[in-house]
């Protein structure tokens, strides 16, 4: 068996590596709205996310896409019920624990992935925020309408918001940060329909300004040439995220520290260590005891790429919070962790997915025999066994809960002699090529990929391992043969178009697969064009079943995310919504510290 390990590091920011490709960048590339991000996958990574349907996350699989479960993970015990009568406290600093660094907060053009968005999270406001059944209601605006065909949106700032350098944060601010999303390399793919067109679309290029209008001193005006109803949801992550205009203006701004309207400011980072937040005296919501958020004097995220480090740590005591979607840590966390006291943070139904991410562009995978071939010679369950136990088999993008599911539409399932008869017919790939980040338990996967592979099917398999935000970079510029990844999960489909959308597989793509499929793009445009759950889930499940028969990636795994909390730590993921309403609860790991508190 010919299989040969070549490590590569490029200690290149991510901002650095798309300027030098182009002049942009972005997130690993897994969060559920705005921009995409996707995450290599092996250990999970940060997610690239940024997540423009939603907020597209894509995310390299760092930590494997051994994460999730064969049967869903203990659900994680809630908060004691004492919890309710106890009295809120305030002070203190939070230590949370990262999987990765983020490069730039330069949001448009950014591998904005699950750690970015965690820490923007704090730092910036949505316009928008999604509830726990799906809904869209204003956040940071006074209110969004859309037009009955969802062509047109109307969004109006509420009062007496200002950004963290002083100035307001008014209609005005609305209508830069829109433009400068949609001018960017990556966000501006959420933009791509607009009405008047936009220097990314080649068959409607145009000024964005054209279709993103200023109405008077708190509203503002969008236009797209086709209906978008997913545009709220975008609206909700990464598009959302209102900043100042005086870090648009900087001319340093791929460096600079984010100055946004959230209830913490950014105030240091040091990076491979800290990012450093401290409380904003001027936020403009009040907590339960009516004065304003937040109740923590600050945060500390710290990132640790090393899955053990974090646990060790946790365990240590020297950490409040933790992320991991490390398959193997998953039953610890949920059953020993809590049964000690401490606490996981609630998921949403909706998970990533671990995959193996074809490149389906160049050979040897632009030949769907192939793609099916090495599918029937892979053992996904030994694969669940040896390095993601207790996770669930994914057959498709959508996991259990979401829309879109079917536990079996199709996908191949392991046949060696079947795979052997394949290959026998169209020829072997002299070698096949495998990326991963360089991290020991990706590689670890790697390797059984590659000893699997030559035993049951006779292939030769070359191992690359890179630094998260160079795997990122290959994946936008299509530099690759097959990457471990985890991505999606946004429980809506349409939030996945700037991922499999042929519009998005050319040149410095999101569709960093290079899926190209005319059926797959109408079901996409299709989910643009209602909000009804049951037309989506047979959009959804149309698609599944699409995916299934082109084998256009291999589907490993379902993602389970563990966000384990020391005892004494309270609030995370709570936003009070002025309807009254329940938000959104954690997805693919990105977690809200707004209304965390911490007993003294």
């Amino acid at each position: 068996m010919k299989r040969s390990i070549r490590l590569v590091v490029a200690p290149l920011v991510a901002g650095a590596m798309i300027a030098a490709a182009c002049g942009g960048s972005d997130d690993e590339g897994s969060d559920s709205s705005d921009a995409p991000a996707e995450t290599p996958a092996d250990e999970p990574a940060d997610e690239p996310t940024d997540e423009p349907a939603g907020e597209p996350t894509d995310e390299p699989a760092d930590e494997p896409a051994d994460e999730p479960s064969d049967e869903p993970a203990d659900e994680p015990a809630d908060e004691p019920a004492m919890e309710e009568e106890m009295a809120i406290q305030r002070g203190g600093i939070l230590t949370f624990l990262l999987e990765a660094e983020s490069d730039t907060w330069d949001i448009p053009g950014a591998n904005c992935a699950v750690s970015c968005i965690t820490v923007m999270n704090a730092v910036a406001d949505p316009l928008t925020i999604v509830t726990d059944t799906g809904e869209i209601e204003p956040f940071l605006l006074e209110s969004f309408e859309p037009n009955d065909d969802f062509t047109e949106f109307t969004l109006v700032m509420r009062d007496g918001v200002t950004f963290h350098d002083g100035t307001p944060a008014d209609g005005a601010a609305v209508h830069r940060n829109l433009i400068e999303m949609a001018s960017g390399l990556l966000q501006g793919q959420v933009f791509f329909d607009l009405l008047n067109g936009t220097p990314l679309n080649a068959a409607n290029p145009g000024a964005v300004e054209d279709s993103i209008v200023l109405n008077d001193d708190q509203s503002v005006t969008v236009s797209f040439n086709k209906p978008f109803a997913t545009f709220g949801n975008n609206l909700a992550g990464r598009t959302g995220w209102l900043i100042a205009p005086s870090f648009w203006d900087s001319e340093s701004r791929a460096g600079d520290l984010m100055i946004a309207t959230g209830p913490f400011t950014m105030e240091n980072q040091v990076r491979g260590e800290v990012t450093e937040l401290r409380a904003n005296p001027n936020y403009w919501r009040t907590g339960q005891d009516g004065q304003p958020l937040p109740y923590l004097d600050g945060v500390d995220f710290r990132p640790v790429p090393d899955v053990s480090t974090r646990r060790a740590t946790m365990e240590a005591g020297d950490a409040d919070v933790n992320a991991d979607s490390f398959g193997e840590n998953q039953e610890f966390w949920n059953t020993e962790w809590v049964e000690a006291g401490n606490g996981v943070v609630e998921e949403d139904p909706a998970r990533e997915v671990g995959y193996l991410m074809f490149n389906n562009s160049k050979p040897p995978f632009d030949d769907p025999d192939v793609r099916r071939a090495l599918t029937l010679c892979t053992d996904r369950n030994e694969y669940l066994t040896f390095r993601a136990p207790g996770n669930a088999l994914a057959n498709g993008p959508f996991a259990e809960g979401s829309l879109g599911y079917i536990e079996d539409p199709g996908f191949p399932q392991f046949d060696a002699d079947a795979g052997n008869a394949l290959f026998d017919e169209i020829g072997r790939p002299d070698t096949i090529v495998y990326g991963t980040t360089n991290v020991p338990s990706n590689l670890l996967t790697a390797e059984l990929f590659a000893d699997m592979w030559n035993r049951n099917c006779g292939l030769n398999v070359e191992i690359d391992q890179f630094e998260q935000a160079e795997l990122i970079t290959k994946a936008i510029t299509g530099d690759f043969e097959v990457f471990a990844w985890r991505n999606h999960g946004q429980g809506h489909p349409g939030l996945e178009l700037v991922w499999w959308h042929s519009r998005h597989a050319e040149g410095l793509a999101l569709n960093f697969g290079r899926l190209v499929s005319p059926e797959m793009d109408e079901l996409l445009l299709q989910s643009w064009t209602t909000v009804d759950p049951a037309e989506l889930d047979t959009i959804a499940q149309d698609i599944n079943k699409l995916f299934a028969e082109g084998v256009f990636n291999m589907w490993l795994n379902t993602t389970e995310w563990a966000n384990p909390y020391r005892a004494g730590v309270h609030g995370l993921q709570h936003i009070t919504l002025e309807s009254g309403n329940r938000n959104q609860q954690s997805l693919a790991g990105r977690v809200e510290v707004d209304e965390a508190w911490i007993e003294s």
